[in-house]
């Protein structure tokens, strides 16, 4: 069976200093299609394409936190988003797949688990939604670092680093889950949750797991095609490349060509 391999990835403020293991990690994995986050320098983003031999694109985020995806297949146009209320950025990718056109959401949200930024990321899925509103509807996936929780998923907050536990005092250790429910009952899938109801999934921190913020959301065109979804945890080197583990997820492809 030919799979169209996904991955989503932080680097963790760029990951200069982690280069080698960064790419030691998407060697290991060898995916279709990258979505990074925290992509700050866009000289790493650069390295690891050329090493890789995949396409790329690079954007701003709205501050430091910028966005990039690299593609085994053309990328025939891309646009970032990095204004109220969709920050910290979302990068749109139009791929040309062996199964023809794949649009794919990169998105990076602001993160903290308060109230405030809770309420900013659901505006940022509504942006969002109104854009992809607007396209063709062809198959088209979301996927990134949302920085929020989904219903019913555990975070281990007093596992969390000591800064955090004090800032979720705030509002009694209280979980809002608005952003993703948004994406919901839009019609997207959770592809890890789909496959893997019961399973934590943590994908940060990964020296301490405590909590799921990276996921990968397909619509109703490609879910049917959904094969397989996990954290990617199985090379030495993931420890210490990042703070995030990867999320991959594998979809059919229709065709035989690759």
């Amino acid at each position: 069976m030919n799979l169209l391999k996904i991955l989503t990835y932080n680097l963790e403020f760029g990951g200069r200093k982690q280069l080698e293991s960064i790419h030691a990690v998407l060697t290991h994995i060898n995916a279709d299609v990258i979505g990074l986050t925290e992509a700050d320098d866009h000289e790493v983003v650069k390295i690891l394409a050329e090493r890789l031999e995949l396409h790329h694109a690079w954007g701003h985020g709205s501050g430091e936190r910028h966005i990039a995806l690299l593609s085994r297949y053309p990328i025939k146009s891309w646009q970032i988003y990095n204004q109220p209320p969709l920050t910290q950025a979302a990068l749109e990718a139009n791929l040309d797949t062996p199964d023809g056109p794949l649009t794919v959401y990169n998105v990076h949200f602001l993160p903290f688990l308060l109230l405030p930024f809770e309420i900013r990321r659901w505006q940022a899925v509504g942006k969002l939604l109104e854009i992809i509103g607007k396209r063709p509807s062809t198959p088209h996936l979301i996927i990134g670092d949302v920085n929020a929780i989904g219903p019913g998923d555990r975070v281990l907050q007093h596992k969390n680093p000591a800064r955090m536990r004090r800032v979720m005092l705030l509002q009694l250790r209280l979980i809002f889950r608005l952003a993703i429910p948004r994406l919901l009952r839009a019609g997207y899938t959770d592809c890890f949750r789909h496959l893997h109801p019961h399973a934590d999934g943590f994908t940060w921190w990964t020296i301490n797991p405590t909590t799921r913020y990276d996921y990968i959301f397909a619509d109703p065109q490609m879910l049917p095609r959904l094969k397989t979804c996990r954290v990617v945890d199985d090379h030495p080197a993931i420890r210490h490349a990042s703070d995030h583990f990867p999320l991959l997820a594998e979809f059919k492809l229709q065709t035989s060509a690759q």
